[in-house]
């Protein structure tokens, strides 16, 4: 078991590290250049993306408290929001499962079910990926930049936002979650009452992580304004590129929290559109400030305590 695990996170790092050298040998630059290229914007520019990834954060929270109320697992903000912070940081871990492992390990420990738990992890990470999906089906038939390369096709214009309303019903609908966890969803799997979906939470569910993947556009935008003030980058075509390369980051699961692979795809997709020499220092920036935000929510949640996050709505 151990040596599964050592040699799954080897092989997610060297996914890591052929990716970021394949993405720098591509875009003809060095580590050296991209690190130089990060400071040549002044830190007071990063604050206001950096507020809205930490907003981002704050809502994704929120959403997971809510999968756990969805089956049953009732706990206070002052536990599952550091477990919730801690945990995000472990995705970058190659090879472990931290990033699910903590959260089942910890809250059984609080007496909960690793079932309903682990359940609750799993819907989070099917709604971040339907719901990017969705959101990328929507904006599809407004783009001009893969329609210039592709061709217009009117019957994908008609089909893109049909798959997504046919994938935003199933969101919301409880009959297709009953069907995902009808092995779970007894007393004797359980070990308690039945778990009930109704509508009214899958929606709120949806919406939540919708509004997160929106503001977590909107950080995107405001590090390339940093670099390039005089771009209008608030566009369909860019958010459908960040939102594409996000989905390309969940799917691809030997890369941890798509590390390399997100912002590989961002940078094809973004020279179609902008053309910088630093544009590969540009799109490795929302990452570090990501990663800032990160930090800096499991900080305030360790410093402030749960006196500021049982203000979160549950």
């Amino acid at each position: 078991m151990e040596m599964n695990k050592l040699f799954m996170a080897v092989i997610k790092l060297l996914v890591v590290v052929f990716v970021f050298s394949w993405l720098f040998r591509y875009a003809n630059v060095t580590f050296i250049d991209v690190i130089e290229g990060l400071s040549q914007v002044s830190p007071i520019l990063f604050l206001l993306p950096a507020f809205f990834f930490f907003l981002h954060t704050l809502i994704t929270y929120s959403a997971w408290h809510r999968s756990l109320l969805l089956f049953d697992v009732q706990e206070s903000v002052s536990k599952t929001a550091p477990l919730f912070a801690f945990s995000t940081l472990t995705k970058y871990i190659p090879g472990g499962i931290w990033h699910a492992g903590s959260r089942v390990f910890v809250l059984a420990r609080y007496g909960h079910s690793k079932l309903r738990v682990f359940s609750s992890i799993l819907v989070e990470t099917v709604l971040s990926v339907t719901v990017s999906a969705i959101l990328i089906c929507f904006l599809y038939p407004f783009i001009s930049l893969y329609q210039n390369i592709i061709g217009s096709a009117a019957f994908l214009d008609l089909l893109a936002p049909a798959v997504g309303l046919i994938l935003a019903c199933c969101l919301v609908t409880p009959f297709f979650y009953r069907i995902v966890f009808y092995r779970y969803n007894s007393e004797v799997s359980l070990g308690g009452r039945a778990t009930e979906f109704r509508v009214d939470q899958l929606v709120v569910l949806a919406l939540l992580h919708a509004l997160g993947l929106l503001i977590y556009v909107l950080g995107y935008y405001f590090t390339f304004k940093a670099y390039l003030p005089e771009q209008n980058l608030l566009s369909v075509d860019f958010s459908f590129i960040v939102m594409a390369a996000t989905l390309s980051g969940f799917l691809v699961i030997f890369s941890p929290a798509g590390l390399g692979v997100r912002e590989s795809v961002l940078y094809l997709a973004i020279a179609q559109l902008v053309d910088d020499p630093m544009l590969v220092t540009i799109c490795l920036a929302p990452r570090l400030l990501l990663l800032i935000a990160e930090v800096l929510f499991y900080c305030l949640v360790k410093i402030v305590g749960a006196g500021f996050f049982n203000k979160v709505p549950t």
